[in-house]
């Protein structure tokens, strides 16, 4: 082979190489537009329309970052549209007389029970009495302090501060006010209410009680009560990393315990004497007063509640709370609302007497020269405030009250006999005989003397003399009566003791909720934080509770969205509910606090629903405005595409075209590796 020939050989070896870089870099090319879809990823390939391109990208990502903001703000505005739906489902019930009736239902009222039935037997009726409020109430018999012996002040307590005392003595003065007394409350919620009592007995100290409840008023007030927890909740909704209406408090729940308020509680101590040794115990929040009565000290319940007060109040540490005390009524309330405390009570009573009289037995006989004599005796060591002692003189036969069937038995005995008469004397320990001396059986039966003595008309028979001791004789005044011969006894005695059970009790009660008179909701600017917020007692304005969420989701186009728990709607909503809860704790005063309570209910509800109006309105301009940008992508989408698309099947067509070639190439190549220098050479 001549040396041109050789040269020539080379070059096309060379020629080869050249073609198989080549081919290689259109495999690639081609490749890489078929994977990206794009023409090329080097805006320089472009050329003129380079700005353009530049322009279109720059305009798709900005409408990609608003959908991506309108994407962020949709579903927290979704969810405060769920909310209100849920609130406005709320106020429409409530506004339902169905859930909140007109009229706060019947009160059920328990029996009595009666400690002491001899000494006091009490019912009440109830379809005469006006009952306000859901209470126990302690009926509370004493000797009187004015009124004659027989006479009781008898005082009503309802446990809630309210308290009333009236005289009464049935003996002498029958009810004057229809059948039954009329006992009028006044002081604490309870006040305006009228018990009407009757008194089947009423001759000793004791105590009944009975308790009163309004069964439909106590579930319209656990409906209540359960419908702000509610409501609690959906204003403590939490969505991601943040509470919906906490305003820019992101971490912080907006929203404390709705049914919160200052609770006040009444210690009521019942009763009117005190004795020696009476123990008084209050125990508040764990912590326990205790006072045992002294002999000198004031035998009244208001220096028992005096002395507690200021034992109370002594505490140390300091207790959080006011602690005061009037009328024997001691009132607790807590410094801050939501704050609750543990209360207890309790009377040891000293040891009483129990007093007896023995059975009255003939001790002479009547006969023609002497007269009938009876005798009984009172026992015990002391006597009681309070206990009633009685006996009765009967003159006759009770069975034959006129003597018409002895006449008939003894036809020839005259018609000169007495009709049935009985002579009744009864004489009651008061706190004043008591502290005069009158402390001893003896000095009770010479009360009983003097009353006997005093009778008029006077009985067919007398008495012994003052100063006689325990034992009591009766004598008759005439001997047997010889006209009468089957006559054995010309009168007969009975003797009782009624003790009484002046055992003094305590009542804790707590009373209802009971409402402000801030009835519409304050505005203020800059505004304050409502009282159900949870920096209410530690800040008093705070501009981030209100601060609302901002999104920009177009061209010059901000929205602030969302609702804040502060919100007046809201305001106006709690304070409805509340009304709602006064109302069915306060039955007495139904129609006042209901009346104002669905007039809040309507204003709340035309308030949230324009705040909700507000927030699908909100809703609905970023489902436009979001279908608006991604009908504009898809447009610059297809634009950018028209600039820097491809033709899959060209490409794909071109990139085998181009691989076959290349295969080729790489067979011709695979022949020029065979030369060798010799035939090079050659």
């Amino acid at each position: 082979m001549s040396s041109i020939t050789g040269v020539s050989s080379y070059s096309n070896y060379l020629s080869l190489v050249r073609n198989l870089s080549g081919g290689q870099n259109d495999i690639n090319r081609l490749s890489e537009q078929l994977t990206t879809g794009k023409k090329s990823v080097d805006l320089n390939a472009y050329g003129p329309e380079v700005q353009k391109l530049l322009d279109l990208r720059a305009e798709m990502a900005t409408k990609t970052n608003y959908i991506q903001s309108i994407d962020t703000a949709a579903p927290r505005v979704k969810a405060t549209d769920t909310v209100l739906t849920s609130l406005e489902k709320t106020l429409s019930s409530w506004t339902s007389s169905t859930t909140f009736p007109f009229q706060p239902g019947p009160a059920s009222v328990t029996s009595p029970t009666n400690t002491n039935p001899d000494g006091m037997k009490v019912t009440i009726d109830s379809a005469k009495s006006k009952l306000t409020v859901g209470a126990k109430y302690t009926v509370t018999a004493v000797p009187s302090q004015q009124g004659g012996n027989g006479t009781f002040d008898v005082t009503v307590t309802d446990g809630l501060g309210g308290k009333t005392t009236r005289a009464i003595n049935l003996g002498t003065t029958p009810p004057n006010d229809g059948k039954g007394y009329n006992f009028n409350i006044s002081g604490g919620p309870g006040e305006g209410a009228m018990l009407n009592l009757t008194f089947d007995t009423l001759k000793a100290s004791s105590s009944s009680s009975f308790t009163v409840s309004f069964p439909q008023a106590d579930q319209v007030k656990d409906r209540a009560e359960g419908a702000m927890r509610d409501i609690q909740a959906l204003l403590n909704q939490r969505f991601g990393d943040r509470y919906l209406f906490a305003g820019s408090r992101y971490d912080t729940e907006p929203v404390t315990d709705l049914l919160a308020t200052k609770q006040t509680s009444k210690i009521t101590l019942n009763g009117a004497v005190v004795n020696a040794d009476d123990y008084f115990e209050v125990t508040v929040s764990g912590k326990t007063f205790g006072y045992q009565v002294q002999a000198a000290d004031p035998k009244s319940l208001t220096f028992v509640a005096q002395t507690l007060t200021s034992q109370i109040n002594a505490a140390n540490p300091a207790l959080p709370m006011t602690v005061s005390t009037s009328n024997g009524i001691i009132t607790l309330v807590g410094q801050d609302p939501g704050q609750k405390f543990d209360l207890s009570a309790r009377v040891v009573n000293s040891a009483t007497v129990v007093n007896t009289a023995t059975s009255p037995t003939t001790t002479q006989a009547p006969t023609a020269g002497l007269p009938q004599i009876d005798r009984f005796t009172l026992n015990g060591a002391a006597v009681d405030i309070g206990d009633t002692f009685e006996f009765t003189v009967a003159v006759g036969d009770p069975d034959d009250p006129y003597n018409q069937n002895y006449y008939t038995r003894n036809p020839t005995a005259p018609h000169d006999l007495p009709p049935y008469q009985t002579y009744t004397v009864r004489y009651t320990v008061s706190d004043t005989d008591y502290a005069a001396g009158v402390n001893n059986v003896g000095q009770v039966a010479d009360r009983l003397r003097q009353q006997f003595a005093t009778l008029n008309p006077a009985p067919p028979v007398t008495i012994d003399a003052v100063g006689s001791g325990p034992g009591i004789s009766l004598t008759s005044t005439a001997n047997a009566d010889p006209n009468h011969p089957n006559r054995t006894s010309l009168f007969t005695t009975s003797a009782k003791v009624t003790n009484g059970s002046l055992e003094n009790t305590i009542t804790v009660g707590t009373l209802p909720p009971e409402q402000d008179s801030l009835v519409n909701v304050p505005y203020a600017d800059p505004p304050d934080l409502p009282f159900y917020d949870t920096e209410y007692l530690t800040k008093g304005k705070n501009a981030e509770a209100y601060r609302k969420s901002q999104v920009t989701i177009d061209d010059n186009l901000n929205i602030a969205y969302g609702v804040s728990a502060d919100d007046k709607a809201f305001q106006t909503l709690v304070k409805a509910m509340q009304m709602v809860r006064t109302a069915a704790a306060n039955p007495g005063k139904w129609t006042e606090y209901s009346t104002q309570a669905r007039e809040m209910l309507t204003q709340a509800t035309d308030q949230i629903r324009s705040i909700h109006a507000k927030v699908a309105s909100d809703s609905a301009t970023l489902e436009t405005i979001k279908t608006s940008h991604t009908q504009s992508v898809a447009a610059l989408t297809e634009r950018i595409a028209k600039i820097e698309g491809i033709d899959e099947n060209e490409v794909a067509a071109r990139l085998s075209s181009a691989m076959n070639v290349q295969q080729a190439t790489y067979a011709v190549a695979g022949q020029t590796k065979k030369l060798s220098l010799l035939n090079y050479l050659a």
